[in-house]
């Protein structure tokens, strides 16, 4: 006989189970042992004899079975919710996807395309229920290797966008699978001048599902450490001090710690991310664009693309990895959007918008904050590792396109803007003696969390801000972008975040000789607003117009 010790964890966080009913049966199926995990997860089983077999069994979790030999240390349970994944977030029209759904009964399955508004593309009715169950090692390095549960093919005639597959079953929280379909190669600025880059490269970065994100590390078993609750002393305690200290002191301790870290603490930042796993982070479930919501992924570039059709500015689009693939198709347009979130470029993508910025007059739209921040490279499949937290540092001073570069100051907090130059063009049509203020809304705002599950498509993940949601409101906010000492001389700061303790610098850089111009809003939560504040969305208009040479 045999003692046998091991840790009982869930699939999406690798969190500890306790209750997991252990129960070892001898060869005549008698049930010879019968425990239950603790509050760490642990169990021990005492008597184990050559032939027994273990099952793990808990409620709303997939049951494992596993003869002795083949009894690991850790076992993972798959959470028994309805979720599902593709291989990529990029495809095509006419392009063939397969698509890994669990469900445990009954599910239906629809692709919608999220313009102006929400709208079903193919409904493929009900479908029949698929249990997965996942491998009880890491798996965020490698991938799932789930069952194929359903293929299709996006229509020709798709018009390239940000799209999703809403997953739906009785009694289940609805699923959506973020995706964009990319606008092909052959058509490349035949339907518009205008490139929107979609910030798919930090929807990766963000994702947690499988315990591990650029942010979060829950394999190594920290999960409690991030699972405080909201109202728990030592958050109040955490918060208190945030809040009475001055920005350079929080700074300081912040570069300390790091610097004194354990290098072992601080390589898993480094480590791959797969695709192949679900994006529990991408706020597509809702039916309407003009609903408040909480997110700088994929739902925050749905208001966005919105605002862009309701303008009827015609747009093409692309992932960042096609980007990465292919910088030379920037040779295609005038004008480039980054959007939302968009932090996370490899060398190959600086690169080419540098190139094609300073040689072929291409304009840069940055209606992001916190953009170009970190480094990243790809792997064949589309998956990504981040090889450096400081794009500066790494790969090159990303302040010598957009002037401004992300600080601290302010995170978590949302203000309107103030005009700085009423005269500049980009106010043409604004009434500045009125309106010496804009952006005093966005839809992006703090807004209750929708899901059960824990979700970094909202504020808190690796800063401050964590336990207490976005405060305030207005365009200016949440991540901004500052002007930096190594800005270009000739970049003008026409519009000021009024954030507290330091709000976006809107900046803009004319066009010369064969450079092209630059804007950028330096917010996280702008293009949120754009569909509300007429002042915002006039001013945009206004820099569209005059980065596709309709208007000299």
């Amino acid at each position: 006989m045999n003692s046998y010790s091991g840790t009982v964890t869930s699939a999406e966080l690798c969190s500890p189970q306790e209750g997991v009913r252990v129960t070892r049966y001898d060869l005549e199926d008698n049930i010879q042992e019968d425990i239950y995990s603790d509050s760490l997860g642990c169990f021990n089983l005492t008597g184990i004899q050559t032939g027994d077999y273990i099952i793990f069994q808990k409620e709303d979790f997939i049951s494992k079975k596993y003869h002795y030999n083949h009894l690991p240390k850790i076992v993972r349970l798959l959470e028994d919710k309805l979720i599902g994944y593709q291989k990529k977030l990029w495809f095509r029209p006419g392009e063939h996807i397969e698509v890994y759904i669990h469900s445990s009964q009954e599910f239906s399955l629809k692709l919608y395309r999220h313009g102006l508004y929400k709208t079903l593309i193919l409904d493929f009715g009900r479908q029949d229920a698929c249990k997965q169950n996942v491998s009880d090692d890491y798996f965020v390095e490698c991938g799932l290797n789930w069952q194929k549960t359903f293929e299709y093919e996006i229509p020709e005639a798709a018009v390239p966008g940000l799209y999703s597959l809403l997953l739906e079953s009785e009694g289940q929280q609805s699923f959506a699978l973020p995706f964009i379909v990319s606008t092909p190669q052959e058509n490349y600025g035949k339907t518009s001048k205008l490139l929107y880059l979609a910030s798919t490269n930090t929807w990766q970065s963000y994702n947690i599902w499988g315990g591990r994100s650029r942010y979060r590390n829950f394999e190594d078993g920290n999960s409690q450490e991030f699972e405080l609750l909201p109202n728990s002393f030592s958050t109040l305690v955490k918060g208190c001090i945030k809040s009475l200290l001055p920005m350079k002191i929080i700074k300081l301790i912040r570069k300390i710690s790091r610097k004194n870290s354990p290098e072992t603490i601080i390589k898993w930042k480094f480590k791959k991310l797969t695709i192949k796993r679900p994006f529990t982070n991408c706020d597509l479930e809702g039916d309407t664009v003009f609903e408040p919501f909480t997110n700088h992924l994929a739902g925050g570039e749905w208001r966005l693309l919105a605002w862009l059709e309701r303008e009827q500015i015609q747009y093409e689009i692309v992932s960042g990895y096609e980007l990465h693939q292919n910088p030379k198709l920037l040779e295609n347009y005038d004008a480039i959007i980054l959007s939302t979130h968009c932090e996370y470029w490899s060398r190959e993508m600086y690169e080419g918008l540098k190139h094609f910025h300073e040689n072929r007059g291409l304009w840069i739209i940055n209606l992001s904050g916190n953009t170009m921040y970190r480094q990243i490279e790809f792997y064949d499949d589309g998956s990504t590792r981040c090889i450096s937290l400081s794009f500066q540092k790494s790969c090159a001073d990303e302040t010598q396109l957009l002037g401004v570069r992300y600080t601290d100051e302010g995170y978590a907090t949302c203000a309107p803007y103030k005009i700085v130059l009423p005269e500049h063009w980009i106010y043409k049509g604004v009434n500045h003696n009125k309106n010496k203020y804009f952006g005093s809304l966005s839809l992006n705002q703090n807004t209750n969390p929708k899901l059960l599950r824990y979700d970094p498509g909202r504020p808190g993940s690796g800063q401050q801000g964590l336990e207490y949601g976005l405060e305030g409101l207005g365009a200016s906010g949440w991540e901004t972008d500052k002007i930096s000492k190594t800005a270009p001389k000739d970049i003008k700061v026409i519009a000021k975040g009024l954030n507290k303790k330091g709000g976006a610098d809107m900046s803009i850089r004319e066009p010369m000789a064969n450079r092209g111009g630059m804007f950028t809003a330096s917010s996280l939560v702008f293009g949120a607003c754009l569909l509300i504040d007429h002042t915002a969305s006039l001013m945009v208009n206004n820099l569209i117009t005059r980065a596709l040479k309709k208007d000299s």
